[in-house]
C-alpha cells in the first residue's frame, strides 16, 4: 500500500471522504493535461491571428499530448523550479521539431496557465457537485411527497414542540438544496473566467493582437474573457470556497439530524441497512449512524478550507 499524506488519498479511508472521479479532477495528470490544453488553444489562436508562424502552431498542437510528457522528469523539474508550468513548457518545446517549440507559451506567464487550469478543474469539480445536488434534490422531493401526511414531533432547542409531518421536514431541507443549485448557476459566469495577461497582467508581452489572443483563447476553452487580469484578485476562488462551505453546512445539518433521530429513544429514521454497516465490535445492539458521522467529519474539513480561502 502506498504511503499517504492525507485521509483523502488513503487506500483505506479514501473512498469514504472522496471519490475516484473527484480525485482524478485534482490529480497531477489532469492538471498537467489542462496546461497542455491551454497551450494547444493558445497556439491555435495565435497561429490563426498570424502572431506565430502557422507551421509552429501546427507543431505545438501536435505535441500537446499528456502521453508525451515525462511525469517523473516533470516532478524533478518542479522540485527544482518550484512550480510545474515551466517544466511542461520546456518539455513541449523539446518535443517540437526544428526549434518550432520556441513559439509555445507566446506572451503568456506562468500565472495565466496556472489560474486558467485551476478554473478548468473547478468547472469539472463543480459539474460533479451539481450532478450530486440534483440527485439529492430529487430524492428529497420523493420523500417530501411520500411522507407529506406522516406526523412526527417538531422540535426546537432539541425539545418537543408541536406536531409537523416528515414530508414537511424534508421539504424544508429540499428548499435549502434548491437554493444551493441556484447559487451554483449564479456563480458560474463569475468563476468560469480564464486568465491571459502576461507578466503583471498588462498584455504588454504581445505587441499587436493581445486582446484578440485573449478573446480567442477564452473562446477555445469555453471560458469568459476577463475585464482585467485577476492574478492577485482572488474573490472568484474564494466564492467557490464559500459556496462549498454553504453546501457543507446543509449536509452537516442533515447528518446531525439523522444522528439525533436514530437514537434508540427517538427511532424516527435510520440509515439504510447493509450487513455489518455501523456495527460495534463489542455491543451487538448497536446500529451506528456511520455515514452521518463521516459526512459530519468531512463538513468540518470543508468549513476550515472555506475559511482559509478568504485569505486569498
Amino acid at each position: 500500500m502506498n504511503a499517504t499524506a492525507s485521509i483523502i488519498d488513503s487506500g483505506i479511508f479514501g473512498n469514504i471522504f472522496s471519490t475516484d472521479e473527484m480525485r482524478y479532477v485534482w490529480s497531477d495528470r489532469n492538471r498537467t493535461a489542462k496546461y497542455l490544453e491551454i497551450e494547444r488553444a493558445l497556439a491555435i489562436v495565435q497561429g490563426r491571428l498570424g502572431i506565430i508562424p502557422q507551421e509552429a502552431a501546427d507543431e505545438i498542437v501536435a505535441n500537446c499530448d499528456i502521453e508525451k510528457i515525462d511525469m517523473d522528469k516533470l516532478r524533478q523539474q518542479t522540485e527544482r523550479i518550484g512550480y510545474p508550468v515551466l517544466g511542461v513548457v520546456s518539455q513541449l518545446n523539446a518535443l517540437c521539431r526544428d526549434n518550432l517549440g520556441e513559439f509555445c507559451h507566446w506572451g503568456a506567464t506562468t500565472q495565466d496557465i496556472t489560474d486558467t487550469a485551476t478554473i478548468m478543474q473547478i468547472r469539472e469539480g463543480l459539474a460533479i457537485i451539481e450532478r450530486d445536488l440534483t440527485t439529492l434534490s430529487a430524492s428529497l422531493a420523493v420523500l417530501a411527497e411520500r411522507y407529506r401526511d406522516t406526523p412526527i414531533i417538531g422540535r426546537s432547542n432539541l425539545q418537543q414542540a408541536i406536531p409537523i409531518t416528515f414530508g414537511y421536514k424534508m421539504a424544508a431541507i429540499l428548499a435549502g438544496i434548491e437554493r444551493h443549485r441556484e447559487r451554483l448557476n449564479q456563480l458560474k459566469p463569475r468563476v468560469f473566467m480564464g486568465e491571459f495577461g502576461g507578466a503583471c497582467g498588462t498584455l504588454a508581452s504581445i505587441e499587436t493582437g493581445a486582446l484578440e489572443t485573449q478573446a480567442g483563447l477564452m473562446a477555445e476553452l469555453d471560458l469568459a474573457q476577463p475585464d482585467i487580469a485577476w492574478h492577485t484578485v482572488r474573490d472568484t476562488i474564494a466564492e467557490v470556497g464559500a459556496f462549498l462551505g454553504l453546501v457543507g453546512g446543509s449536509l452537516g445539518k442533515i447528518s446531525m439530524d439523522v444522528k439525533l433521530m436514530m437514537q434508540h429513544e427517538v427511532a424516527e429514521v435510520y440509515e439504510p441497512f447493509h450487513p455489518g454497516r455501523g456495527s460495534s465490535s463489542t455491543m451487538p445492539q448497536k446500529r451506528n449512524p456511520i455515514s452521518s458521522c463521516y459526512i459530519h467529519a468531512a463538513v468540518s474539513v470543508v468549513r476550515q478550507h472555506s475559511a482559509a480561502l478568504m485569505d486569498a
